[in-house]
């Protein structure tokens, strides 16, 4: 047990007794300063929520406004529906599957990753607290991070539905408390987890070039490869059942948001939301312990 847990005497603090919960409420707050100070805070959460807009909705509005009204009127009926304030959450998660993933894991690899690229791992950890104690900050700090994203476009998908519903003439009708926060949780939990497999890779690689090759290469490539063949190839099911992104769209499926041919793409039910959860938070674990493990015992020199 470390002298921060156990309150004994902290030479660097004056020979005063520092309490446990100060050193760990202490490396937080650095982390959560770092994590402002650095720009891709706001580029990445931006971006996001503009991707949500854009793809979420912009994009169906402009097909939406093409299809013929007379010949195409229930593929019109039902597009725009999904677009209105009663649909606006399931919808925004609708875009984690295929987009968010790769974003919230690009995010989790410049948590960690940029430690090695401005060389600062040194100087954090011989000034300051243990190197496990400032990987569990930083999961916490990027966990609340993706949180904010996630709420930022969930409020940003209500806000333009609520434009798509006044420019069609239609009643802006709002979805139940409790599907909004439905919504919010597991696209924040979905989020945690890929940013956690990010958090990985970026100090499997000790940088943010080669993680960031991998994970897109393992995200866009990869998974999607194995989901579309396990379509096909039923020995492959199992491994499907596993990875992280079918997991992330059967989550998503679980909130009743339409499968691909009227909803998001790599939304679809592969396994039950309960199981879900469970391939996710084994990846949240695995995630901030292969980082805790590394970080602990290799030389960063």
């Amino acid at each position: 047990m470390t002298a921060a847990m156990s309150g004994q005497v902290n030479p660097v603090a004056g020979g005063r007794a520092t309490p446990w919960w100060r050193s760990w409420s202490d490396a937080l707050a650095a982390e959560a300063l770092l994590l402002w100070r650095r720009p891709a805070l706001p580029l990445i959460g931006t971006g996001w929520v503009l991707m949500v807009v854009a793809f979420g909705f912009g994009v169906p509005y402009i097909v939406y406004s093409t299809l013929d009204p007379a010949g195409e009127a229930a593929e019109r009926a039902a597009l725009l529906e999904m677009l209105l304030p009663s649909a606006a959450h399931t919808t925004a998660a609708g875009s984690y599957p295929l987009f968010g993933g790769a974003t919230m894991l690009i995010f989790g690899v410049l948590v960690t990753g940029s430690e090695y690229r401005w060389r600062t791992w040194q100087a954090r950890l011989t000034q300051g607290p243990g190197r496990a104690q400032v990987i569990i900050a930083k999961a916490v700090a990027g966990a609340a991070a993706v949180t904010v994203f996630v709420a930022a476009a969930q409020a940003a998908a209500l806000v333009t539905s609520m434009v798509i519903a006044a420019a069609t003439g239609r009643a802006a009708i709002w979805p139940p408390l409790s599907e909004v926060a439905a919504a919010l949780g597991a696209t924040a939990f979905l989020s945690i987890a890929w940013m956690s497999a990010g958090l990985a890779l970026g100090v499997i690689f000790r940088g943010v070039g080669a993680a960031l090759g991998v994970g897109l290469m393992w995200t866009l490539g990869l998974e999607n490869a194995l989901a579309g063949l396990a379509g096909i190839v039923p020995a492959l099911r199992p491994v499907r059942a596993i990875l992280l992104g079918p997991a992330g769209g059967s989550l998503v499926a679980a909130l009743g948001t339409p499968s691909p041919g009227g909803g998001g793409v790599g939304v679809a039910a592969y396994v039950s939301g309960p199981v879900a959860c469970a391939v996710l938070l084994a990846y949240v674990a695995a995630g901030i312990a292969i980082a805790l493990t590394l970080i602990s015992r290799r030389d960063l020199a």
